[in-house]
């Protein structure tokens, strides 16, 4: 958890007490590799936040798994809209190898909201980067071609390409697993 409180002060501006007095909240959980972290139409009321490996969020689409995000360690990975909404989830995150992750529930981080003056500083800057990354994703999906996408991965993303499987990655960026086979093809001869 030392290394959840560096980020909380060092990215999210908090001191070093408003971050112990935060994490105190908090309860270590431990998912093991296929084990859900979040299954669609779990109810949305637990913030849960991974310390170490990796996981898998997506939908299912007319019997098709699609991806739809990645977690890696200090990556916040629950349905955020959903619970924004107080509304049950629409993903699905799989843990992709062992997890050790925090959680809290949602009543905890209200009464949190109340203690640590710098909760609000942090809720918004952690808003504000969750709110670039996927307003990059979606313009990268608008105006990227799918070997683009896939070479901004290699180059801002490398966990991802080293992490995740193949197949998952394809859906990821949207096309199937032949194409990014021949995609990775053309970058190698290139």
């Amino acid at each position: 958890m030392e290394s959840y409180k560096r980020y909380l002060i060092e990215n999210l501006e908090m001191s070093a007490s408003e971050a112990d007095l935060f994490l105190s909240g908090f309860e270590i959980v431990k998912y093991n590799k296929g084990d859900f972290l979040l299954k669609e139409g779990d109810k949305c009321n637990i913030v849960r936040i991974i310390l170490k490996g990796c996981a898998r969020g997506y939908v299912v689409v007319d019997g098709k798994e699609i991806t739809t995000n990645f977690y890696f360690e200090n990556d916040h990975s629950y349905d955020y809209m959903k619970y924004l909404l107080n509304q049950r989830a629409e993903i699905n995150i799989q843990a992709l190898d062992s997890i050790q992750a925090i959680e809290m529930t949602m009543e905890a981080m209200e009464f949190l909201k109340s203690e640590v003056i710098g909760f609000h500083r942090m809720s918004f800057n952690m808003f504000k980067i969750n709110y670039i990354k996927v307003e990059k994703e979606r313009q990268g999906f608008i105006i990227k071609t799918p070997k683009e996408r896939y070479l901004n991965l290699l180059k801002n993303d490398k966990q991802v390409i080293l992490r995740v499987p193949q197949h998952q990655i394809a859906s990821y960026i949207g096309i199937s697993a032949e194409h990014l086979s021949r995609i990775r093809r053309e970058i190698v001869t290139s």
